[in-house]
């Protein structure tokens, strides 16, 4: 068994491996006997080997894969050749490295020795398809350069004819010089020797008529006058020509002098547009340092401004403590005694305020005792450009996207009071209430607005932590605009469902009724999801705060309703001004203090604080 396989392969071997004979017998007869050995030979036999199932088309410097035909046909891989290289089918002959592939038994031999890799077969293209292929890139570069010169012969043609009118003007303000030259200089001249000349004549009449009255000598003595006439004349003609010489000589160098300054008048033109162009620019950069330097002196101005006012308050205070220090060491004494009653009196008011504060817990579910209410701005929640007064009693605003009365987008102008506002009412039906004055106010275009009072439910701390400055709160004011604001949650500070806000309970001595506050952060978290991202949101109000003046003063009411919502009631000078609804407010169940928020924009400037105040009447009538 195994010699007749290894006979079976040699014999298969030398069929494909010999090029296909001529004689339609012996031809006829060789696949049949390589198709019989190929199917009697045993599966271990080299014939059984697996065919590569790409050929590799080599084409000049390309390499163009294409997948082996099926059965092994020589025109099938021509024609496939033929799609992959883009070329006439019968423009060329397909090689491997043991000849041309004429016939299916060329294509399985080169397959056959290819093995399991890539068959390689290089494309030949015929010698007259290279001729002619040859000679279209050669008509195709001469057209190219006939388009060229063509295209450079119209341009020569086109400078040429502008340089022939150029030329003809030339010409025709040379002559028009000329005539002019002609007319002032050569035609006097010519006008006198006319005249010498009809002088001349006249003089000669007068000497025909006298020449009968001279003798001889007299006539001798004219002809020699006459000759030294012609020499005149001559001269005459010398100077004349060389008169004509010189002008014909200053005409070349007045020429020359004209071209020479049309050079240097092109070269100023573009000398001045260049520094045209730069003080352009630098008029533009002279422009924006010009508006900057006008804001900073207004900075500087504003700060001298609050500079001297200190500076007068310290000057009264320096000159009145010299006058008081004389009294000051007489109640000094008066002090220290005094102080020893106060040590006496506090720890008897302790004991009652904590007797008090027990009571109360047992009376008003959810009192929380040790409260300390706003009585100043706190000194960092506030925006960048926002200033106190020594008492931080005043904030004072300058950022300048607050002064066109912008707030959205920005923190400019924030200020936040250091402590909750008062709480009046019974629980479930109770209000926060403060009042604020108005320092300074300034003139702005009609429709900027002016400041924004309202709450926040985060502390004064809370929203000095926040990155942004941001808060959950409601305010109203600006240009007749009501103003819903959003705090977003930073992305690696995640919400704590277990943290207290420190509005529910802000400076409570212990730990009373968390029970009922835990189920108000549950109601306030289903109310105000926390948010990836901050959002402030404008709608339409009642209420323009540009119109107020310096010493009004604006009593601000909030309200959180029972069933859903919140209502704002704003007071200016004991007035009600405006009343807002809030329906995304929270219900008053499920939150605990709020805290007063104050934007400085448009006309308002600066405000005061005026903390320990109640509400009138008027402001808790429904």
């Amino acid at each position: 068994g195994s010699s007749a396989s290894t006979g079976g392969d040699r014999l298969s071997y030398g069929v494909l491996l010999s090029r296909p004979c001529r004689i339609d017998g012996l031809a006829s007869r060789q696949p049949e006997q390589v198709e019989t050995q190929a199917s009697t030979a045993p599966p271990g036999s080299r014939a059984a080997t697996d065919m590569p199932t790409q050929l590799v088309f080599a084409y000049e410097a390309r390499r163009v894969k294409a997948p082996a035909p099926s059965p092994p046909s020589v025109d099938a891989a021509m024609k496939i050749a033929a799609e992959k290289l883009g070329i006439p089918k019968d423009s060329y002959d397909l090689y491997d490295r043991y000849g041309k592939i004429e016939v299916a038994e060329d294509l399985q031999r080169a397959m056959h020795m290819a093995g399991t890799g890539d068959c390689i077969i290089e494309v030949r293209e015929h010698d007259y398809y290279v001729r002619i292929r040859a000679r279209e890139d050669h008509n195709k570069l001469q057209d190219e350069r006939l388009d060229r010169l063509e295209a450079h012969l119209a341009d020569t043609q086109n400078r040429y004819d502008q340089m022939l009118d150029n030329a003809r003007s030339e010409a025709k303000a040379l002559v028009t010089k000329l005539e002019k030259r002609v007319d002032n200089e050569i035609k006097p001249v010519i006008d006198a020797l006319i005249r010498d000349k009809n002088r001349l004549q006249k003089d000669v009449r007068n000497i025909e008529e006298i020449v009968g009255q001279l003798d001889l000598q007299e006539m001798k003595q004219i002809a020699a006058e006459t000759f030294k006439l012609r020499d005149e004349v001559k001269d005459a003609v010398r100077k004349v020509n060389d008169m004509q010489r010189s002008w014909h000589t200053d005409k070349a160098k007045l020429t020359e002098i004209c071209m020479q300054s049309q050079q240097d008048l092109h070269e100023l033109q573009r000398y001045l547009q260049g520094k045209i162009d730069v003080c352009i620019e630098a008029d533009a950069d002279l422009r924006r340092e010009q508006q900057l330097c006008s804001e900073r002196m207004q900075i500087v101005a504003d700060d001298l401004r609050l500079l001297t006012d200190e500076h007068t308050r310290l000057m009264r205070q320096c000159t009145g403590a010299l006058e008081e220090s004389e009294e000051l060491r007489t109640l000094l004494g008066q002090v220290r005694e005094d102080n020893e009653h106060l040590r006496h009196d506090h720890g008897m008011v302790k004991t009652r305020v904590h007797c008090i504060e027990g009571t109360a817990t047992e009376v008003w579910e959810g009192f929380m005792p040790g409260v300390l209410y706003f009585n100043r701005w706190h000194p960092s929640a506030k925006g960048d450009d926002v200033q106190f007064d020594p008492t931080h009693q005043i904030a004072t605003g300058r950022g300048f996207l607050a002064a066109t009365g912008l707030v959205v987008g920005n923190f400019e102008g924030l200020a936040v009071a250091d402590g909750p506002c008062r709480r009046f009412g019974t629980p479930g039906s109770n209000v926060s209430y403060y009042e604020l004055e108005v320092e300074e106010v300034k003139t702005v275009p009609e429709g900027m607005g002016g400041l924004w009072v309202g709450v926040s439910l985060q502390s004064a701390e809370e929203v000095a932590r926040h990155p942004c400055k941001e808060f959950d709160g409601w305010l109203v004011g600006g240009a007749s605009k009501a103003l819903v604001c959003r705090a977003g949650t930073h992305p690696d500070l995640p919400v704590d469902p277990e943290k207290i806000p420190e509005t529910f309970a802000p400076g409570a001595s212990d730990g009373s009724a968390l029970g009922n506050v835990h189920e108000a952060i549950g109601l306030l978290r289903k109310a105000l999801p926390p948010r990836l991202k901050g959002e402030m949101r404008e709608f339409g109000s009642m209420w323009n705060s540009q119109v107020l003046k310096r010493g009004d003063r604006i009593g601000v009411l909030w309200r959180c309703n029972r069933d859903i919502g919140a209502r704002m009631r704003v007071s200016v000078n004991g007035v009600i001004v405006l009343t807002q609804e809030f329906a995304d407010a929270p219900t008053s169940e499920c939150v605990g203090f709020f805290t007063p928020v104050v934007r400085l924009a448009g006309s308002g400037k600066a405000v005061r604080m005026l903390p320990g105040l109640s509400p009138p009447s008027r402001m808790l009538a429904d």
